[in-house]
This record gives C-alpha cells, sequence and structure tokens, in this order.
C-alpha cells in the first residue's frame, strides 16, 4: 500500500473503533484529535486526553511497514506478552502492526476518558487500560488472527533455522538475478 491508502486505511479504522467503543463502552466517547503522523523521525505513538479531549497520535512510519505477507511477530510488553488476548501476535497481516497500534492508543484514549468520568486514576498500562485494550482486541483483531499456536512454531522454526545456518534468507535482488535466469532459459 503507499501513504494514502495507508492513511486512509487507518482514519477509517479509527472511525470504527471509535463508533464501536460508543456502541458497546461510552455512548458520548468521541475522539477529537486524530493524528497519523508520517514523520521519519517520530518513532511513538499516543493516546490520551489533549486539550479538546480523547485523541490519538499515530506514528505512521513504524507501523505500516510493508511486510508482503512474510511472517512477523509483533511484540509490545514485556508486562503482559505472554497473556492470550492481549499479548505479542505472530502473523502475515500486512495491516496487522497499524491495527494494534491504533487499538492500543483508542485503549488509552478510553482509559483517561473513563478516569474523567469516574474521577479515578491508576497505571497508563495498569487494569484499566489492559481491560478496554483486552475488549478492543477481541472485538477487532484477535478474530482476523491465524492460529497462534501453529503460526508461533512456524515462526520460531525460521528462528532457529537462521541462527543455525540451517535456512538462508534470500534477498530480493537473489530473487530477480533467479528470475532473469528462468526467463533466459
Amino acid at each position: 500500500m503507499n501513504k494514502t491508502e495507508w492513511h486512509s486505511f487507518g482514519y477509517k479504522y479509527t472511525r470504527a473503533v471509535e463508533a464501536w467503543a460508543q456502541q458497546e463502552m461510552y455512548p458520548k466517547f468521541e475522539l477529537k484529535s486524530i493524528t497519523l503522523d508520517w514523520s521519519s523521525r517520530r518513532s511513538r505513538s499516543r493516546g490520551g486526553m489533549y486539550a479538546d479531549g480523547p485523541g490519538i497520535s499515530i506514528a505512521m512510519s513504524p507501523a505500516c511497514r510493508d511486510q508482503r505477507g512474510e511472517l512477523y511477530k509483533i511484540y509490545e510488553y514485556a508486562s503482559f506478552a505472554k497473556d492470550p488476548d492481549i499479548g505479542e501476535i505472530y502473523t502475515r497481516r500486512k495491516t496487522a502492526k497499524l491495527e494494534m497500534v491504533i487499538l492500543h492508543e483508542v485503549a488509552h484514549a478510553l482509559q483517561y476518558y473513563s478516569y474523567k468520568l469516574n474521577n479515578y486514576r491508576c497505571k497508563p498500562h495498569g487494569p484499566v487500560f489492559k481491560n478496554m485494550y483486552r475488549r478492543l482486541l477481541c472485538a477487532f483483531l484477535n478474530p482476523l488472527l491465524e492460529n497462534q499456536a501453529e503460526t508461533r512454531e512456524e515462526y520460531e522454526k525460521i528462528v532457529k533455522g537462521i541462527e543455525s545456518g540451517n535456512f538462508k534468507v534470500i534477498t530480493d535482488n537473489e530473487i530477480n538475478q533467479i528470475l532473469k535466469r528462468a526467463a533466459s532459459s
């Protein structure tokens, strides 16, 4: 996908998540700010309460790398990496990283919205956040993922093969050379 397609996907996805949160959690919840920032210097995203209300700011460059169907691991925090709902994931979905980042930051926006309504605060990645994040992931991303046990096993075999030298990674340049030789035969 090009930047325009990624940007459009990110914005529509965020609005779909917002609509779900309004229906399932807080009817008056509204993201007052959605920033999809393509600066190459930007490495972190943020969700929370801004001057005008709940919002998110997504660092698009690190979230939108083109995976080209390759198997990859998305890892966030050690404190919940092994959680079956909100932990690390293994996938080939091109958009999974961006989806996960958006869901994470919307969970923070919901968390801070909840704090404002209930006049209560806890840690940024504490129980309130984890509850919000779990609900979002289970509603949006998790149902679309491959079988995680099988995919993790496949991923670990690839990593072991690379580490042991028994698995050769073929570069795009090598693939092009192979295709040229095949075309000239």
